[in-house]
């Protein structure tokens, strides 16, 4: 049987959250959320509001490196207490912080994949305005977004195994193209 960590990962307004909820239903995984993590560490409810520019206040750099520390931390919790699978829901934007996934995996006999979430850019821009007049998780905003495309390090071979999936269809259809890409790679049986 094989452990894994499925870093689920991709700009802004493309769907990583649900997704990662979806999946996490479907395999009964545990997920850990980047946006609530964060707004723990800032001791904020995970719907609070927290409007920042981009790299400011609790998504500055500093805080950021904090909150994927504290995401590692709380996904070797699962693995030690016997979880096969962790879901890791987060832009995962540097490839330090990949590369620190794979590490981490590597150390606890497991193997990190990676699911990189993209839409069109005018769902994730309708996507970022429906969010703007609800409290969610994710304080991703459309004036943020450019910045965070901007700051996105590329995707490397290092991040592998990988699927590119298109979250502007139908979840239904989302999940089964990871499911099937996830029973490809790995075994939990």
């Amino acid at each position: 049987m094989d452990r894994v960590l499925v870093v689920i990962f991709g700009l802004m307004g493309v769907g990583k959250t649900t997704v990662a909820q979806a999946l996490a239903q479907a395999r009964d995984w545990p997920v850990i959320h980047s946006d609530t993590v964060r707004k723990d560490l800032a001791g904020l409810d995970p719907t609070a509001p927290a409007r920042f520019e981009f790299g400011q206040g609790i998504y500055s750099e500093g805080f950021s490196q904090r909150t994927y520390q504290e995401m590692r931390r709380r996904a070797v919790a699962h693995l030690d207490e016997g979880a096969a699978a962790v879901i890791l829901d987060a832009s995962f934007k540097s490839a330090g912080e990949r590369a620190r996934v794979r590490d981490l995996a590597s150390n606890k006999g497991a193997r990190a994949v990676f699911i990189y979430c993209y839409c069109a850019p005018e769902v994730a821009r309708e996507r970022l305005l429906e969010r703007e007049d609800t409290r969610a998780m994710s304080n991703g905003r459309l004036e943020l977004l450019e910045s965070q495309q901007e700051d996105f390090d590329p995707l490397t071979d290092a991040d592998r195994p990988q699927l590119q999936v298109d979250t502007g269809r139908e979840l239904e259809a989302v999940l089964q193209e990871i499911t099937a890409f996830l029973d490809e790679f790995i075994d939990l049986s």
